[in-house]
């Protein structure tokens, strides 16, 4: 890695540090605004659907559509569980029954 890049990623942690424990060890969370206290309990879902977002554009990008259109489908039919049940373990099994017939179905 060239010096820039190091240097930028070392700021870049420090900023992170620096927050984690301003947020985290200095601000109680009985003293943040009701609004910014409110919000941060969407954080987890917002982050959780960022990643699954990302992971499913890389696993269809030049998939064939079969495939592609299963993956997504089945993202959907977990969420949609996830979200009515309230379900940890269904969605878990769900993904994983999709998961084996995607293998033993569709690629196998």
């Amino acid at each position: 890695m060239t010096s820039p890049t190091m240097l930028a990623m070392l700021l870049l942690a420090a900023v992170c540090l620096v927050f984690r424990v301003l947020f985290v060890v200095l601000v109680p969370p009985e003293r943040l605004p009701q609004a910014a206290h409110r919000a941060l309990g969407h954080l987890p879902p917002v982050v959780l659907a960022a990643l699954v977002a990302v992971e499913a554009q890389a696993l269809t990008a030049g998939a064939p559509p079969a495939p592609a259109a299963y993956l997504l489908g089945a993202i959907v039919l977990i969420g949609v569980i996830a979200h009515r049940t309230h379900s940890l373990l269904l969605a878990i099994t769900v993904g994983v029954v999709a998961c084996l017939m995607l293998v033993l179905l569709l690629l196998g």
